[in-house]
């Protein structure tokens, strides 16, 4: 072997152990950063430690976008975004999740917290019938198949509404049965 050949493998060999050790250093980080943020005694959410973790959640996706945990920090940063009411910050990470890894397993979550952050969030009925209709289509035998459906029925409808309409369905199969 040449100089230049055993130059370039000891190069290659520290490059990729200098990426797995920042990798890891970042997901120790991160680690770090949750703990602290769920660490309040009252189960509140510090906004400053929120925007943190958020901050290298999303450094970590956009430093390693192929490695299969992205997807995951991404949804804990639209997750943690909603928890401290940043809605369209929440939005755009669970887009992310939904287009950019649609074989993730949070990508159908990612579709309909879209369309629930729309409906109770931002009072926005169109868009949330949207990303509803969306993730029905995508995603027909998920699990949240159901609550989508459930809103897509009583989009726009107050609570009060909804509590007559979910009283009234039982009633009137009952009445029916019996005829």
């Amino acid at each position: 072997m040449n100089i230049k050949k055993i130059t370039f493998l000891i190069a290659m060999v520290i490059a990729i152990s200098s990426c797995v050790n920042t990798k890891e250093k970042l997901k120790s980080e991160i680690n770090d950063k949750e703990n602290a943020l769920f660490a309040e005694k009252d189960h509140s959410i510090n906004p400053n430690k929120a925007r943190e973790v958020i901050t290298l959640y999303r450094y970590y996706a956009e430093k390693f976008p192929d490695d299969t945990i992205s997807a995951d920090y991404l949804f804990k940063a639209g997750d943690v975004s909603s928890g401290i009411n940043a809605f369209q910050n929440s939005l755009e990470f669970f887009h992310i999740v939904s287009e950019k890894y649609p074989n993730s397993s949070r990508a159908g979550y990612a579709l309909f917290l879209q369309g629930f952050i729309n409906e109770n969030s931002l009072g926005d009925t169109a868009s949330a019938r949207k990303y509803y209709e969306e993730f029905i289509q995508r995603y027909p035998n998920h699990e949240m198949k159901e609550s989508a459906l459930f809103s897509l029925q009583h989009l726009g409808k107050s609570a009060e509404d909804i509590i007559k309409d979910v009283s009234v369905e039982p009633d009137s199969s009952k009445t029916s049965s019996s005829k």
